[in-house]
Order: C-alpha cells, then sequence, then structure tokens
C-alpha cells in the first residue's frame, strides 16, 4: 500500500490530471454564474414577451450537458476530458419528443396563465 501511495506521488499522470481537475473546477464555477445569467434573461424575456427565448432554451441544454460532462469528469465517472478536449455536447433524440410539443406545452402554460389573470380582473 504504501508503495503504490509513494507510486502515484511520483506519477506524472496522476499530477496532469489533478492539473486537469482544479483547472475544470474553475471553468465550473464560471460555467455555474453563467446559468445564473442565462435563467434570469430568460426570466425578463418570459416576463415580457410570454414565451421563452427558443435560443436561451437551447444555449442553456448546452450548458447543463457541458456541466454534466465536467462533474463527470471531476468525479471520475469519466477520463474524458470535457470541452475543449473533446466536442461540445450535443443534446441527444429521445424517440417520440418533438419541438412543437414543447412549443405548444409553454403556450398552453401562458395561456393558463393569462386566463387566470383575466379571471382574476
Amino acid at each position: 500500500m504504501e508503495k503504490r501511495w509513494k507510486d502515484n506521488l511520483k506519477s506524472e499522470s496522476f499530477w496532469l490530471r489533478s492539473l486537469f481537475m482544479v483547472l475544470f473546477f474553475i471553468v465550473y464555477r464560471i460555467v455555474d454564474i453563467l446559468v445564473l445569467l442565462v435563467a434570469i434573461s430568460q426570466w425578463f424575456y418570459v416576463l415580457l414577451s410570454g414565451d421563452a427565448n427558443d435560443g436561451l432554451r437551447q444555449f442553456a441544454k448546452g450548458l447543463s450537458l457541458y456541466v454534466a460532462q465536467i462533474i463527470n469528469y471531476l468525479s471520475y465517472n469519466s477520463e474524458e476530458k470535457p470541452y475543449p478536449f473533446s466536442d461540445w455536447p450535443k443534446e441527444e433524440k429521445k424517440a417520440g419528443t418533438t419541438t412543437t410539443k414543447r412549443k405548444t406545452a409553454r403556450k398552453t402554460s401562458a395561456k393558463k396563465l393569462a386566463d387566470a389573470e383575466e379571471s382574476d380582473a
């Protein structure tokens, strides 16, 4: 056990991985703030227009997948380094779901909210 511990301390790959872990933790904290800014922007957009901004929504989805890549790397669930050392994560298409269904659900929710406000007035 002691020999293995000493070997790990001398291992270049251990220290290189440690350096990448520190760097990706810093990136994670920056992305965390970026997610907050996107959420606030989306909130204001919905407040003003009544519907979510698709561009912001897709960007936020990409950020969430990127955060998952970082967490998997930091927790040793993946040896693959996240972006920019690999491709930017892409959403996997699920069978049976379409963008139209999501838009309809959002519009239905917005309509219900508007109807509720009218009945309160």
